[in-house]
């Protein structure tokens, strides 16, 4: 309903790209893509608040974070319902009412507020993230890649450039290293996964990082830094 309206106002603007989860009444934001550029990605931002919303960027302890800094989309409004019904305290935590007495919904969605006003989605608080508009969730691509022959053990972990682009790194304990060619292992991938869930950097390890526990340690594991393209 709230998109149809936007349409109606702007009956001569391509739209097309509208975000809002269902729990905030469908549509709470709206981006004009008339004219405008795409992300290197080939998305649009999800753009600013519909009439009678709000969003803010907030970090985990729901403060405003700045301008380019990532944190979880937060929606305000009249849109925003009073909850589940039944038994669902885990997910009602999502529904903040807050001092001023203003209703919050936390989407669980993390994203960018950009100068202009327009907000970049980014991907989930869990593990998908977008990756040329699609979602991707990296233990998949860790378990296609830990099934691949050469590989001994395989972890797959997500990182943003600096453009506020999410993108893929592999790291690899090979079976054989004298015998280990990337190339091998990207074509193995490729017959389980599109082209855009391959990752973009393999990181070789001679053994894989792990915590006290036995699990793999991810601070430890090297950072493959990606810049802007200029």
């Amino acid at each position: 309903l709230r998109e149809n309206y936007i349409t109606k106002l702007l009956p001569h603007v391509e739209i097309y790209n509208t975000y809002g989860p269902s729990e905030t009444t469908v549509c709470a934001s709206y981006f004009r893509c008339n004219d405008q550029q795409a992300l290197p990605d080939g998305t649009y931002p999800i753009g600013k608040a519909v009439l009678g919303a709000k969003m803010e960027i907030r970090d985990e302890q729901m403060n405003p974070v700045r301008y380019g800094q990532v944190g979880e989309i937060c929606i305000f409004g009249d849109g925003v319902s009073r909850g589940y019904i039944g038994e669902r305290k885990i997910e009602n935590q999502a529904f903040v009412s807050l001092d001023d007495g203003q209703r919050m919904y936390r989407s669980g969605d993390l994203g960018i507020m950009q100068p202009d006003g327009n907000v970049l989605f980014l991907y989930r608080k869990d593990t998908q993230v977008m990756i040329l508009g699609k979602r991707v969730e990296p233990c998949e691509v860790q378990n296609v890649l830990s099934q691949c022959d050469e590989v001994e053990k395989g972890v797959v972990r997500s990182e943003i450039d600096e453009q506020g682009l999410a993108y893929l790194t592999a790291y690899v304990v090979p079976k054989d290293h004298k015998r280990f060619y990337i190339q091998h292992v990207k074509r193995t991938m490729s017959k389980f996964l599109p082209s855009y869930m391959i990752p973009e950097f393999f990181v070789r390890l001679d053994s894989m990082p792990i915590t006290p526990n036995g699990k793999v340690n991810g601070n430890a594991l090297p950072i493959v830094m990606k810049g802007a393209n200029l």
